[in-house]
Formats: structure tokens, C-alpha cells, sequence
């Protein structure tokens, strides 16, 4: 897959995970934590446990991601930084995620439960389309140049 296209399939799905769960907020589970920002709290498909925080998070990452992969001239370079920055904040929150100190941002936005291993697999995809598979291109671009410069 292609860094545009992962900007513009993970965009969509992060824009209607966020707009869905928006519109139908989960049901408040009892042995959710309290938070400090409880707008909109409750577990979102029964599973992971999002806020309002969560929801904006969500819809303006999907509106970027699809953004990225339809700039008209820079498509590939926006895509590619969209996917670090997928890599770089869903990392952050994955980790922050693991510790009881910090598994609420501090009573701000819920990353407990579920969302830990969301946040990681987000993250670890950004990170190959951000980093790997542009690095990788990038060899193979300088190989061919190489050998068709010995050619001549």
C-alpha cells in the first residue's frame, strides 16, 4: 500500500469512527474512572472508552489524513508527514496509555482499556508508512540511479 492511500483510508476511518461516535455516544459503564472533562464519556462500541476529547481527536486526524491525500501537487510528502504524525501522537497516547498516572491524561482524555492497543497499532502503522516504506523507496530511487549512472 502506498503512503497516499493509507493517508486516505486511515483519514476515512478515523473520520467516521469519530463523527459515529459523536453522534451515538457509548453508554457509561460503572467502573469507568472519573474524569475532570466527562462530556460526552462512555465506552464507544462497548469497548473503547472515549470522551469529547477523544471524538475531536479523531474527526480532525481523519479530516487531515483525507486532506493530505488529496493535496493536488504534494500528495506523496503530506501523506508521509500525516503518517509520522499518526505514528508520533498515537505512540505518545499508546504509551501514556500503560500507566495509571497517566492512563487519563490527568483526568482529561481517557487512554485506558482498549484504546492502548488502538493508539499502538495506529501507531506502529504510521510508523511504517511514515518512515519504512518512504526510506525504502528512497534506497530502491538511488539504486536504480546508481546502476544506470554506471551504465552510461
Amino acid at each position: 500500500m502506498h503512503p497516499r492511500k493509507f493517508a486516505l483510508i486511515g483519514g476515512i476511518v478515523m473520520l467516521a469512527a469519530g463523527l459515529l461516535a459523536l453522534v451515538a455516544p457509548g453508554a457509561r459503564a460503572f467502573n469507568l474512572p472519573n474524569l475532570i472533562v466527562e462530556s460526552s464519556y462512555g465506552m464507544f462500541l462497548g469497548i473503547f472508552p472515549m470522551n469529547i476529547y477523544n471524538k475531536l481527536a479523531l474527526i480532525l486526524f481523519g479530516a487531515a489524513g483525507i486532506f493530505s491525500a488529496y493535496r493536488p501537487t504534494t500528495s506523496l510528502p503530506a501523506s508521509i508527514k500525516w503518517a509520522r504524525w499518526v505514528f508520533g501522537v498515537m505512540g505518545v497516547a499508546a504509551i501514556l496509555g500503560l500507566f495509571t498516572g497517566t492512563n487519563t491524561l490527568y483526568g482529561y482524555w481517557p487512554l485506558f482499556g482498549a484504546e492502548v492497543w488502538l493508539h499502538g497499532v495506529a501507531a506502529v502503522l504510521g510508523a511504517y508508512f511514515g518512515f519504512v516504506l518512504p526510506s525504502r523507496a528512497a534506497r530502491a530511487l538511488n539504486s536504480s540511479e546508481a546502476g544506470h549512472g554506471r551504465a552510461a
